[in-house]
C-alpha cells in the first residue's frame, strides 16, 4: 500500500492512497479552475460567484488542465511540477517539464493504477494520428442588418464548435472548445476537465450553501474512472500537430522513467 501527498502545484494538491489518486482543489474560482453551473451537460455554463451563491447539483468545476510547463515557468513558481528531473523540447522549441495532467498519469502509472502497456499502446496509437481537431474550420454565418444608435450594422454570427466527451462512469466531461487565435490565423482547440459537483466525494459538505476560504472538494481517480486520464492524454495529442509532438515526448520520457 502506497500512501503520500504531493503539494507542488499552486491550485492542486494530491496525495495517494491504495492505488487512488485523492485531488483536493478550493472550492473557489481561481485561475485554471472555474466553477458553472447549466442543466444539461451539452449546454454553455454559466461561471457562478462560490462565495456568495450556493452550490447544487447543477454545478460543475471546469478545469483548463495543463500537460507541461516551461522552464521559465517552473524556475520563476508560477508553475511546479514533481517531475523536475524530466524535461524535453516542445514543438515550439522550448524546454519543458511533465506537468499536472502527465503528472497524474506518471503516478497513476507508478502505482499500477494504470499499467504501463496501456501508455506504450496509447503512445504506439498517437503516433498514427493524421486527423485534427484544429483541421475544423471556423465557419460564419449572416444574421441580418441592425441598426444600433443610428448607425447601420451587417450582424454575422461565428461558429466556434465544442465538441464532448463523457465518461460514463462519474458523468465527468471532456471538452474541446475551438477558439480564434489571438495573435495568428487559424484556431486554436482547448481543452477542459469538467467535473459534476455530485462527483466529488465530499459535495453533501457545501450543497445548498456558497463556500468560504477553507472549503475544498475532493475528486478521487480509482480503477472505475481511471481512463479519463488516458483520454485526456489521447485528447491533447488530436488536438493539432503541435499537441501530439508535445504528448509523444511526455509519453516517452515518463515512460523511460517508469521502466528503468
Amino acid at each position: 500500500m502506497s500512501c503520500y501527498t504531493v503539494n507542488y502545484n499552486t491550485n492542486m494538491d494530491y496525495s495517494i492512497r491504495d492505488n487512488k489518486i485523492f485531488i483536493k482543489i478550493p472550492a473557489t474560482n481561481d485561475g485554471k479552475f472555474r466553477f458553472k453551473t447549466r442543466k444539461h451537460n451539452l449546454e454553455f455554463g454559466e461561471i457562478f460567484s462560490t462565495r456568495k451563491i450556493n452550490f447544487n447539483n447543477n454545478a460543475y468545476l471546469e478545469w483548463q488542465i495543463g500537460y507541461d510547463a516551461t522552464t521559465k515557468e517552473i524556475e520563476d513558481g508560477t508553475k511546479k511540477t514533481a517531475l523536475k528531473k524530466l524535461k524535453f523540447i516542445g514543438a515550439n522549441k522550448k524546454e519543458k517539464y511533465p506537468y499536472e495532467l502527465s503528472e497524474l498519469l506518471y503516478f497513476a502509472a507508478k502505482n499500477g493504477l494504470i499499467p504501463i502497456n496501456d501508455l506504450n499502446s496509447l503512445l504506439e496509437e498517437i503516433k498514427n494520428y493524421s486527423n485534427f481537431i484544429s483541421d475544423r474550420k471556423i465557419s460564419v454565418e449572416h444574421q441580418s442588418k441592425v441598426i444600433i444608435n443610428g448607425v447601420h450594422f451587417e450582424e454575422t454570427s461565428i461558429k466556434l464548435p465544442t465538441l464532448f466527451m463523457m465518461e460514463t462512469a462519474d458523468n465527468t466531461q471532456i471538452e474541446v472548445s475551438i477558439q480564434k487565435q489571438q495573435y495568428a490565423s487559424g484556431v486554436q482547440p482547448m481543452l477542459y476537465f469538467c467535473i459534476p459537483f455530485n462527483a466529488f466525494i465530499n459535495h453533501a459538505e457545501l450543497n445548498g450553501r456558497p463556500s468560504n476560504s477553507n472549503d475544498a472538494l475532493t475528486y478521487v481517480i480509482d480503477n472505475k474512472n481511471k481512463n479519463i486520464l488516458l483520454d485526456m492524454t489521447k485528447i491533447f495529442a488530436m488536438c493539432s500537430p503541435r499537441h501530439n509532438f508535445d504528448i509523444t515526448e511526455i509519453l516517452k520520457i515518463l515512460l523511460k522513467l517508469l521502466q528503468n
